[in-house]
């Protein structure tokens, strides 16, 4: 297991680099060597990231699949930092999170892999895609079954009223 995201944002809190070209190239490496940053990571990989994030986030409510958007957002964040670096995020991610982008470090650890980023992005819509496809035809089925519960509803009071003896049997006039 490697550093939590809290010990490395205090580790580089404590560096002092310089605002230059040399301390920005020396800051781009520092942070490579000491998150052993993985550029690329394999396929099969990117695509279970890409899975969990969906079953992760995804729910059924009503018959009807949602997705929690921004809590993948910081879902696909905190796992591609996972896969492609040693850092681990704790139990809470949104506050690792804020600690990354409060530091600025965010970005600048995203670019280091970001080809390898932008494929799981594209991986994590199609996974999306799939998953909710069927989210059209239920909703159109569901308010037609609605309807027809209805209409049977109604007709069910108005025969509830009418007397079948009145209908069925003679009158002996």
């Amino acid at each position: 297991m490697g550093k939590t995201v809290k010990e490395f944002v205090e580790n580089y809190k404590s560096k002092k680099f310089i605002n230059t070209r040399q301390g920005v190239d020396e800051k781009a490496e520092w942070l490579r060597k000491e998150l052993e940053i993985k550029s690329y990571i394999p396929f099969r990989e990117k695509r279970q990231i890409a899975e969990m994030i969906v079953e992760q986030y995804t729910d059924e409510v009503d018959g009807i699949k949602k997705h929690d958007s921004i809590s993948a957002y910081v879902g696909l964040i905190s796992a591609a930092i996972t896969a492609h670096t040693s850092l681990s995020f704790g139990d809470d991610p949104i506050a690792d999170y804020d600690l990354l982008a409060e530091s600025g470090l965010l970005p600048q650890i995203i670019a280091e892999f970001q080809e390898s980023y932008n494929e799981i992005e594209v991986l994590l819509k199609m996974a999306l895609a799939m998953e909710l496809e069927d989210n059209n035809t239920n909703v159109l089925i569901g308010h037609f079954l609605d309807g027809v519960i209805k209409k049977l509803d109604g007709l069910s009071g108005m025969l509830g009223r009418i007397n079948l003896n009145e209908i069925f049997i003679p009158s002996t006039n």
